[in-house]
């Protein structure tokens, strides 16, 4: 049994368990789902043994601040992700993340990006393998409120993309067009590079 706690009426007290019990479902570590139901840290880690039948795992949350700049994939995620949640919500308040809003936008994250991209390129480094983790969404988002990064609006394809705003301009490039632009642009040029070596390996055998 739960303690009912004071001031708080039992309908509203139940629906916020189960909020709490779809978030651990979805991955969410006691600590986030502290924060984000406003629960106690013993109802949380007793919620999370229920549902999992088992501990929650030790160690730190995902804290890296760089995991954004780390690859072109993880700021594509990021900036799906973060998108949607900037739709139901202002980011640049300090006002909580409240649940609803925080698992209304990991949902179509999840539902969006499973129907659009293909699974074999939707390579991720998070703890829900092909998707973004929960515990990371919820750590990019208070990223957001503490103005380590921004989502900011791609001149050249005018889609929204998150950005680091303690990396030099270089690294804020859209993970969309910019970068696949230059991987496109390196590709071709080693591919002459080695046509060239090719000819000129053919042209020392002909004279030899």
């Amino acid at each position: 049994m739960y303690r009912l706690p004071s001031e708080t009426a039992l309908p509203e007290f139940l629906e916020t368990l189960s909020m709490a019990n779809k978030l651990i479902l979805l991955g969410a570590r006691p600590p986030v789902v502290q924060h984000l139901c406003g629960i106690g840290r013993k109802v949380a880690i007793r919620l999370y043994k229920e549902v999992h039948h088992c501990p929650s795992k030790s160690g730190m949350l995902p804290y890296d601040s760089y995991w954004i700049a780390r690859s072109s994939m993880n700021a594509l995620h990021a900036s799906i992700f973060l998108g949607m949640y900037s739709d139901f919500s202002q980011l640049v308040t300090q006002k909580p993340v409240h649940a609803t809003r925080f698992m209304t936008a990991y949902g179509l994250y999840r539902e969006t990006v499973g129907r659009v991209f293909n699974d074999n390129r939707l390579d991720v480094s998070s703890d829900q393998g092909n998707f973004l983790g929960i515990n990371r969404a919820w750590h990019l988002i208070q990223q957001v409120n503490s103005r380590e990064s921004r989502l900011v609006l791609c001149g050249i394809c005018q889609s929204r993309h998150i950005v680091l705003n303690t990396l030099p301009k270089f690294y804020q490039r859209c993970p969309i067009c910019e970068v696949w632009a230059e991987k496109n642009i390196r590709r071709h040029k080693a591919s002459c590079l080695g046509w060239e070596r090719t000819l000129a390996s053919d042209s020392r055998l002909s004279t030899s």
